[in-house]
């Protein structure tokens, strides 16, 4: 069989995912997507009955995502959602926002058009699910809009750093979606990026990134519940 025709066969080879990674992917989306509140209590015996499995993936999925660092684990106390002190938001905005702004500048350097097309449609979605008052949908696209900086950035490297922080992110985000017009601000926000960008104003454009990330700092500051565990 040639290299090529292994290659090929090897490809349509599907394993299905184990009952870890189902489990990882479940808690997951349920953290970042506010089904599990900042600081809440995880119960290994609820998910596992939520799921139908036994609580052995679940144990290991709570492993993989502590590493990811959105659960906390205490021996003899349990396992809780992850939140976060002031520092800690303060620290994690700006290597956000260290990282991003690399990866923007590189995106418009090496892949401006497909970038900003790509952002384009996510911008026109956005302003769908708005219409349609799906919340839920419009702050997906938020982490899908900022995902892009890293697909066109041409730095595998910055792509992983970012997903360590991604998921975090994403929670802090749906979190702060009850503040008063963060969702709103923020839809300004990329729109005011995306025009900037297709005007070659790459100062501008970090600038907006820059006020974009440090109200989401200075809200999670304030909004965010502190639990001593």
């Amino acid at each position: 069989m040639s290299t090529r025709t292994l290659n090929d066969t090897i490809k349509q080879i599907s394993r299905p995912k184990s009952l870890t990674e189902i489990a990882v992917e479940y808690i997951r989306e349920a953290i970042t997507q506010g089904h599990l509140g900042l600081g809440q209590p995880v119960s290994e015996g609820a998910l596992a009955a939520s799921l139908g499995i036994s609580k052995t993936p679940v144990r290991e999925a709570l492993a993989q995502l502590k590493i990811e660092g959105l659960v906390k684990i205490f021996p003899q106390k349990g396992t809780f959602v992850f939140t976060m002190n002031q520092q800690e938001v303060i620290d994690i905005c700006e290597l956000r926002y260290t990282i991003e702004s690399a990866a923007l500048k590189f995106a418009i350097e090496r892949n401006k058009h497909p970038f900003l097309n790509d952002l384009k449609k996510v911008i026109e979605k956005m302003a769908s699910a708005r219409r349609d008052k799906r919340e839920d949908k419009y702050l997906n696209l938020d982490t899908d809009f900022h995902a892009l900086f890293f697909k066109h950035c041409g730095n595998q490297f910055m792509d992983e750093a970012y997903r360590l922080i991604v998921a975090r992110v994403a929670a802090l985000r749906t979190h702060l979606a009850a503040v008063p017009h963060h969702t709103q601000k923020s839809f300004v926000e990329h729109k005011r990026m995306t025009q900037s960008i297709a005007e070659d104003r790459l100062d501008d454009t970090l600038k907006i990134l820059d006020e974009h990330i440090t109200r989401t700092k200075e809200s999670a500051g304030l909004y965010i519940p502190h639990y001593s565990i």
